[in-house]
């Protein structure tokens, strides 16, 4: 496919990149697709895909049209663009690429830089799922720090950053904290945040950024989980929350740190309750069809 042949040669990391101003400029010059769709964005170190999947598959069951870009792929770059958690039709895919190709073909004769990979693979998301009419879109970061691609996102609807751990040091800091900070980074003033507080020295910048901010914050832990039956086929466990009460949620995974993704899935699908009503019905049979690969 020739798409894919032209992104495989497109730098991952380049010395000199586009800022965020350069790239909501050529958001803007194609007519600021992401402007059109109401945003979930999730950042983090550990569990991005997995609470996206989770996202994706409650919005889906509640009968929301549900666009979703997570990294990486395992086989072709087309799964990185999810339409109701399928891969984005060929046709579709390539015609944004074209689209994508132009613009930044035009944006390079104007003096900009040419789109590094990922950059270029966010164009297409925003481009792809204007195009197919979604109802929400499901934003997984790069990097995930405050320069990341995805944070032209203006105005999301609630922002979700998953379990702190160090990686890419050499762009994001030394210590959890550093890192944190950069993740917290994804954060809009006045949009609710719902984070991972396990570990205390990322949870502490956390509710520093979202205080700062005036973000509504949301803080989850193990213990505000319980787990009650870990079989063959998945993980049944409860979130200690006043809304869900005794409600049981299964999951179809082994893994216990799954239980901290999926309560994360859930307590966003709770804060949106106002602007995404999903019902209660809609939400158990998505946490328990989700797919992750």
């Amino acid at each position: 496919m020739e798409a894919e042949a032209y992104l495989n040669r497109l730098p991952m990391w380049a010395n000199k990149k586009n800022s965020l101003k350069d790239i909501r400029i050529f958001l803007d010059q194609m007519g600021g697709p992401d402007r059109k769709i109401p945003a979930i964005h999730v950042a983090g170190t550990n569990g991005k895909g997995s609470v996206c999947a989770f996202m994706t598959s409650v919005l889906k069951k509640a009968g929301l049209r549900t666009g979703t870009f997570i990294s990486p792929h395992l086989v072709e770059i087309r799964e990185r663009f999810l339409i109701n958690g399928e891969p984005a039709e060929k046709n579709a895919f390539e015609e944004a690429f074209e689209t994508v190709k132009k613009q930044a073909e035009h944006m390079v004769e104007e003096g900009f830089c040419h789109p590094t990979f990922f950059e270029f693979l966010f164009y297409m998301a925003m481009v792809l799922f204007a195009r197919e009419k979604v109802d929400v879109m499901v934003i997984e970061t790069g990097l995930g720090g405050r320069l990341d691609a995805t944070n032209v996102l203006e105005s999301p609807k609630v922002c979700v950053i998953t379990s702190i751990s160090r990686d890419h040091m050499q762009y994001l800091g030394n210590t959890v904290s550093e890192i944190a900070g950069e993740k917290a980074g994804i954060m809009v003033p006045g949009v609710p945040v719902i984070y991972d507080g396990n570990d205390p020295d990322a949870a502490g910048v956390m509710r520093e950024h979202a205080e700062k901010l005036g973000c509504p914050y949301y803080e989850l832990k193990r213990e505000d989980t319980e787990i009650h039956k870990i079989t063959k086929d998945g993980i049944r466990f409860s979130l200690k929350d006043e809304t869900y009460g005794d409600t049981v949620f299964d999951i179809p995974f082994i893994a216990r740190y799954q239980v901290m993704n999926a309560a994360l899935a859930v307590k966003t699908i709770q804060v949106l309750e106002d602007q995404i009503p999903v019902s209660l019905e809609a939400l158990k049979a998505g946490m328990a069809k989700t797919r992750w690969q």
